[in-house]
């Protein structure tokens, strides 16, 4: 079973066998850094021992509050005829919000990712609450704060010497990587993928206009569609710290401290910059990414390399044309590309 999500990758997937812990990915190590009466969980992966390893790679992932790893236990009675006694079968169903095959992930690299403000890295069914605190630190500030502490933990205590450490944002993680590579001088190279180089509420724009040239609405439906998009970003403005109010699932608080041009800080950037962007991502238009390389034409810098996959999505993936197509996931390729390009720049 597979799910797609727009604003985040949500991949899913059965696995066979019963109440084995860490039954998945058992590799993995937690850590957690106490700064400023606050705590900040990572979690970290190897498929190696450490001995030829050539870098960090700490992936940060896109919106939303679920955690690493969400866990159902399933018990089904099973009879295949009226002779035959029934069977009952056992299994977990895992969705998972790391994208990358874990068990196929270079053993070169360490991989880095952080729990969210109190998401737990897994939970069991769907009892979980998300709690206040997680909206009330849902921003782009909060992020970057625990994005910046971690590169520091790490700098100081598990990166060895001339070793990398690569910073991947995928989506609304591309935000964070672009806001941490203007504030800290220890990352080595960025990655930054699907994400726009306009603020957010441009694509809304453009999609809008899309739809008029797709013929799905008339010039006059887009006018009164786009006005109710500058009205929204009026009230939120005028409402910066609501919790209550939202839009689009998300609140005021979170879309007025978190929305700003990445350009801005792309452009601050001068250690190797890697922009990549399906060409069929239906989430962020491509549109808005091409901004990129443009203004750093514009500005003579040459630290980005620019990378359009023609086929890919939103989530780096085919998606199916009929209902006989599957999906096909392309993350480790993608990955691949990126940490070649990481050894030579």
């Amino acid at each position: 079973m597979k799910l797609i999500l727009l604003a985040t990758i949500s991949l899913a997937f059965i696995i066979q066998g019963y109440g084995q812990k860490k039954y998945f990915e058992n590799k993995f190590e937690h850590y957690s850094v106490e700064k400023k009466n606050d705590t900040i969980n990572f979690h970290t992966y190897s498929n190696g021992d450490g001995s030829s390893r050539k870098g960090i790679l700490l992936y940060i992932q896109g919106s939303g509050n679920d955690p690493f790893y969400k866990i159902f236990k399933h018990i089904d009675t099973i009879k295949t005829s009226k002779t035959e006694e029934p069977t009952i079968k056992k299994y977990l169903e895992v969705h998972r919000t790391i994208p990358f095959n874990l068990t196929e992930f270079p053993e070169e690299y360490l991989l880095v990712v952080i729990s969210k403000k109190d998401i737990p890295f897994e939970i069991y069914g769907d009892d979980f609450i998300v709690p206040q605190s997680f909206y009330e630190n849902d921003n782009l500030g909060y992020r970057v704060w625990q994005a910046n502490e971690v590169v520091n933990y790490l700098t100081d205590n598990l990166l060895k010497t001339d070793n990398k450490l690569i910073l991947f944002g995928h989506s609304e993680g591309t935000e964070v990587v672009a806001k941490l590579g203007t504030i800290n001088n220890k990352v080595t190279n960025i990655g930054y993928f699907s994400g726009g180089g306009n603020a957010q509420y441009y694509d809304f724009i453009l999609d809008i206009r899309k739809s008029v040239q797709r013929g799905e609405i008339t010039e006059k439906e887009s006018i009164i569609e786009i006005e109710k998009v500058f009205s929204e970003v009026k009230d939120i403005y005028k409402h910066p710290n609501s919790l209550s109010k939202k839009w689009l699932g998300h609140s005021y608080k979170k879309w007025s401290s978190s929305v700003e041009p990445s350009i801005d800080n792309l452009l601050k950037i001068n250690i190797p910059l890697y922009v990549a962007h399906g060409a069929k991502d239906r989430a962020v238009p491509i549109e808005t990414a091409y901004l990129i390389p443009i203004e750093f034409i514009r500005h003579k810098k040459e630290n980005l390399t620019f990378k359009v996959y023609p086929t890919l999505d939103h989530s780096f993936s085919i998606e199916p044309q009929s209902e006989n197509d599957e999906y096909i996931e392309k993350w480790d390729e993608v990955l691949t590309d990126f940490l070649n390009w990481c050894e030579i720049n």
